[in-house]
């Protein structure tokens, strides 16, 4: 059997650290070096990552700035747009322009007794008789009758080219339909 023996130290504690210290390995000058250039290099490189990081936070305010004008701007024109409608609708107003007509170009209201009709489909179709048009007009005819007489009689009178001129306009804007 063996017994572990125990070993005695009678050294005083400073002794002990002293033996204990180890003396320090010398580092070459090439190794000091190295050691400094990569230092150096991880401090600029997180120097230029902080500047990257900065320079693109300002590109983003600067956007964010452009985009709340653009938004500012775009509401400013929808206002200026819906004031240019408004007044549009109210220079082309039915009574604005009857009113111009009335009191600047010195027109006035037409008496029943002097209205014209001018009928704007021709007695017999020039294409066939299933034309809708025609239908509609035969259906109509018996309420208009005496009116549509007379003006049929003023629109077929060849002293009168321009309500003939009008009929034919007005007959070959039917066909292309």
């Amino acid at each position: 059997m063996s017994v572990a023996q125990e070993k005695f130290s009678y050294r005083l504690p400073e002794e002990r650290q002293q033996q204990i210290a180890r003396p320090k390995r010398q580092l070459s000058k090439r190794t000091l070096r190295k050691g400094k250039i990569l230092l150096t290099g991880c401090i600029l490189a997180i120097f230029l990552t902080g500047v990257a990081i900065a320079y693109y936070y300002a590109q983003v305010a600067a956007v964010g700035y452009q985009i709340s004008q653009m938004q500012k701007e775009l509401a400013n024109l929808k206002a200026e747009q819906e004031y240019l409608e408004s007044q549009a609708n109210q220079l082309m107003s039915l009574q604005r322009i009857e009113a111009i007509a009335t009191t600047k170009l010195g027109m006035v209201k037409p008496d029943p007794k002097e209205v014209v009709l001018v009928a704007a489909l021709p007695k017999s179709p020039p294409s066939g008789q299933n034309n809708p048009t025609n239908q509609l007009k035969h259906q109509e005819a018996p309420e208009h009758t005496a009116r549509e007489k007379d003006n049929h009689g003023q629109a077929e009178n060849p002293k009168r080219p321009v309500l003939e001129a009008f009929m034919d306009m007005v007959n070959r804007w039917e066909k292309k339909l």
